[in-house]
């Protein structure tokens, strides 16, 4: 069987794909890991160049608009190939991962989508300090910011106004969270996987890419079921989901089509690679296309 990751940078800039843990798993579990970057492919009205693997796993480590590469995920599956997460771009645009989860009745912090500095300013002001500012595209916690007061506030909005002038996320800031989030990863439906994430000293962002750290934690029925169901909102079958402990219940913060797991692997002791692609020997064995 030959199963390929389909990454969406040039080779030498691919190390977020984790392709590289793939690669061991797959020689552990007896399957040749191929990586398809999606800069090198050739794609005519007969398909993509690269046909010959049974299946894809996405791992879109990208942070421009999802749309650019829709393109390419639409071009395997037209082919006949299995594409497992060919549902990745939803996740990707964070502003309509806001309404998304809304509309599956995923409960989050509070927060708003605002245009311009005053609006950006009123919607804080009316989900109450200290807030977080989020912009539509980005990764590995940048283009995170907090603000604790509207002094702190203001020179973020004009600037995010000025860089690009896209609409901003003001988001609650959950205090009682202490800094700390969980991240729970969903395969085919089921947590596999979960640590809570702790961010480093003068940070809120609990990202491991960044300098959080790890620790094991066992969630609650409800932190899953808020998981599965974040998940399910984008017909995601990888999906890294953050939530915050709150007075009020579990929230989601963010949830990730490209998640990294080598911190969770090792928090955790779970091989997440190879869960990945024993579920995607399944798949391609089913014969199904996405």
């Amino acid at each position: 069987m030959r199963i390929g990751i389909l990454i969406f940078s040039t080779p030498k800039r691919d190390e977020h794909a984790q392709a590289d843990r793939f690669e061991e798993a797959g020689r552990e579990l007896g399957v040749e890991v191929v990586r398809v970057h999606e800069p090198t492919l050739t794609i005519t009205k007969d398909g993509p160049d690269a046909r010959d693997v049974d299946l894809l796993v996405c791992r879109p480590n990208f942070v421009e608009e999802p749309s650019l590469h829709q393109f390419t995920i639409k071009s395997f599956v037209d082919a006949g190939i299995r594409v497992i997460n060919a549902g990745i771009l939803g996740p990707k645009n964070k502003l309509d991962q806001h309404v998304r989860l809304a509309e599956a009745n995923v409960e989050m912090p509070r927060w708003a989508i605002a245009h311009t500095p005053d609006r950006i300013l009123a919607a804080a002001q009316t989900i109450g300090f200290p807030v977080v500012l989020k912009v539509a595209f980005g990764t590995h916690g940048k283009g995170v910011f907090y603000a604790p007061n509207i002094e702190t506030l203001l020179p973020i909005a004009d600037y995010l106004a000025v860089r690009d002038g896209n609409p901003v996320i003001v988001e609650e800031c959950v205090t009682e969270a202490n800094r700390r989030d969980l991240r729970a990863f969903v395969l085919g439906g089921q947590v596999i996987a979960a640590m809570e994430r702790e961010a480093k000293d003068g940070d809120i962002r609990a990202n491991a890419s960044i300098g959080g750290t790890g620790h094991p934690v066992t969630l609650t029925d409800e932190e899953q079921r808020v998981a599965i169901a974040s998940a399910k909102a984008f017909d995601l079958e990888i999906a890294g989901v953050d939530i915050l402990r709150s007075n009020r219940g579990p929230l989601v913060i963010e949830v990730n089509s490209n998640p990294g797991f080598k911190e969770l692997e090792r928090v955790t002791g779970i091989n997440v690679a190879k869960a990945i692609l024993e579920y995607a020997m399944i798949e391609a064995k089913k014969g199904r296309i996405a």
